[in-house]
């Protein structure tokens, strides 16, 4: 027995609440190491007054490269536990395993209450479980300068014609908030319910991520007017807005910081910035900045969110568009480049106002840290979406992609995965067709994959009509408005795709998720107790059978029963 492959953390991600007297225990050990796996539990309160303990098997669930994971609902009458778990390996050897480490198998060790993990009382509160309304939405993100041009009266001096290329990152064409309204109905005919909207707020750039006036709509976007109109007519239509706020740093123009360079260190504002020298700027001699930024760019400067007064701020900042406008969400850019402590403080604060309100931290990394402990609901999912395009670009084997991506699902509690945001190309990326190096087949199977999965997904704006785009700023070209018959024909397919998505919304929420590979064919396979869905990938060079017992849903490249090379199907079957 592999001791060294053998974990479980109580009150973590492997104790996930579910609902009050519901519990998910998780346990992992060595791959190929372990035949079975027994939790035995009891409320410890009864147990001392003479109830037995009770026992029950863990499932093998998902696999990565090191450690296979099993899993086991709880029910908790009393929501008060004790457990510990015995293990037994492929030789027959049995080991408890608990609090305090690993025990012999024997009657006395199983009366001993130091061995067992405690969960004290089971509050649901303590799980700070996700707005139920996400884990059904499907997201799709605007970025709002070049999305459509519906007021001509707002736009920029010297705006580009809408859709010449190329995008310059001085580019302005004139996306606004009233040609957002004027395609509400295209979304909602898509399918989409949900918005993700770029920054809206005061800046000098096209992109606003330099923010200087949070409390105003930029001026080339629209009034305040115009967004209460457009939160009105999402609302009416069944849909979701979710704002993007950039609290990491402002932008040089802002206010705040040109009070700092001009009155340096008597400015009112100079503890709400990262400086270590003074005048603010840079070294004459090694050109080094003399304070903090986002990345490296002087036109960012980082906010000093440790102090009370700039916390204040911008906590003001997220209640007002809530309190006065009605959005359903937050976006936080840079989230985990900004202290805990403020996020708690923000998060908090805002659930106060808005119970159901969902809030998203911009990570490219694992974060559990910054999920749940009084913080945000999910995290941007890059870790879980960045692997589908290295395996449609044939960069990762089969097993390979399923070894981490598993490892992402294992992340962070079961509520919380539900609803992790996973968008497989945004504005900061290349886009999706053109990394997939124009093969549409791999493009809308890298969807139907991308929608199978566990979370929220999301859909970069002009995807549903083949847009392409390189780095940025080429990842943000205008909206193709006229697209062919070709483009047209993809955009039918993703809104099949997203209609059967939200239609399945809470059976891919909760079912259980496995693997199956064979040769160069991966297949995804969704099963609960009526009905199991398999999402099958040609990704080799041959035709791959598709089993004649499974209804399709949907398919590309499937001809009398056979999935061509690039090809998949997506069927349904009654689970037996």
């Amino acid at each position: 027995m592999q001791l060294a492959g053998i974990l479980h953390r109580p009150e973590s991600e492997d104790t996930a609440i579910l609902a009050d007297h519901h519990l998910l225990l998780r346990l992992k050990t060595a791959r190929q190491d372990i035949q079975k796996v027994e939790v035995v539990f009891a409320d410890m309160y009864l147990w001392q007054a003479g109830a037995p303990f009770q026992q029950t098997v863990l499932q093998p669930g998902l696999v990565t490269a090191a450690q296979q994971v099993w899993t086991c609902p709880l029910t908790l009458p009393t929501n008060r536990l004790i457990y510990a778990f015995k293990l037994t390996d492929l030789t027959g050897q049995t080991l408890g395993y608990g609090d305090d480490g690993f025990f012999a198998d024997t009657a006395t060790n199983w009366q001993t209450t130091s061995h067992y993990f405690h969960l004290p009382y089971l509050h649901v509160s303590d799980a700070q479980l996700p707005p139920a309304w996400v884990k059904k939405t499907v997201w799709y993100q605007i970025f709002p300068e070049r999305f459509a041009n519906g007021d001509a009266t707002n736009d920029p001096q010297n705006v580009t014609p809408w859709g010449v290329d190329p995008v310059k990152r001085t580019s302005f064409y004139g996306g606004d908030l009233q040609g957002i309204i004027d395609h509400l109905d295209d979304l909602a005919d898509l399918g989409i319910n949900g918005l993700y909207l770029c920054p809206l707020f005061t800046a000098p750039s096209n992109h606003k991520y330099d923010t200087i006036d949070h409390f105003e709509i930029d001026p080339h976007f629209g009034t305040k007017k115009d967004f209460q109109a457009l939160v009105d007519a999402v609302h009416a239509r069944g849909m979701k807005v979710m704002l993007d706020a950039v609290f990491n740093h402002f932008g040089d123009q802002a206010p705040q910081w040109l009070d700092v360079v001009k009155n340096g260190p008597a400015s009112r504002f100079a503890d709400w910035f990262h400086i270590h020298g003074w005048p603010v700027g840079r070294d004459t001699r090694t050109g080094t900045l003399n304070y903090e930024t986002f990345a490296t760019g002087a036109a960012m400067p980082k906010l000093n969110t440790q102090n009370p007064a700039v916390q204040d701020y911008l906590i003001a900042v997220t209640k007002y568009w809530v309190e006065q406008f009605n959005i359903d969400a937050w976006r936080f850019d840079v989230a985990d480049e900004v202290d805990h402590g403020f996020w708690r403080r923000l998060c908090t604060a805002l659930r106060q106002v808005k119970p159901d309100i969902y809030l998203l931290g911009e990570a490219w990394h694992s974060s559990q840290a910054l999920v749940n402990q009084g913080q945000f609901d999910a995290v941007m999912n890059y870790p879980l979406t960045q692997p589908i395009l290295a395996l449609f670009k044939r960069e990762l084997s089969l097993k390979d992609y399923i070894y981490k991506t598993n490892l992402q699902l294992l992340q962070y509690p079961q509520p919380n995965q539900q609803v992790m945001f996973n968008a497989i190309d945004t504005h900061d990326t290349p886009r999706l067709l053109t990394v997939l190096q124009g093969n549409q087949r791999r493009v809308q199977a890298a969807l139907t994959l991308l929608m199978l999965l566990p979370g929220t997904p999301c859909l970069y704006y002009g995807t549903e009509v083949s847009l392409a785009g390189g780095a940025d700023p080429d990842n943000r070209r205008c909206m193709n408005w006229h697209p062919t018959v070709a483009e047209q024909q993809v955009r039918t397919f993703v809104k099949q795709l997203i209609r059967w998505r939200l239609a399945q919304a809470e059976f891919l929420a909760t079912s259980q998720l496995s693997w199956h590979v064979e040769d160069d064919c991966l297949e995804l396979i969704r099963q609960s107790a009526t009905q199991t869905v398999t999402g099958r990938f040609n990704l080799g060079s041959t035709t791959v059978s598709l089993p004649t017992t499974a209804t399709v849903i949907m398919a590309m490249g499937l001809t009398a029963g056979e999935i061509a090379r690039d090809g998949f199907a997506l069927t349904v079957s009654k689970t037996r």
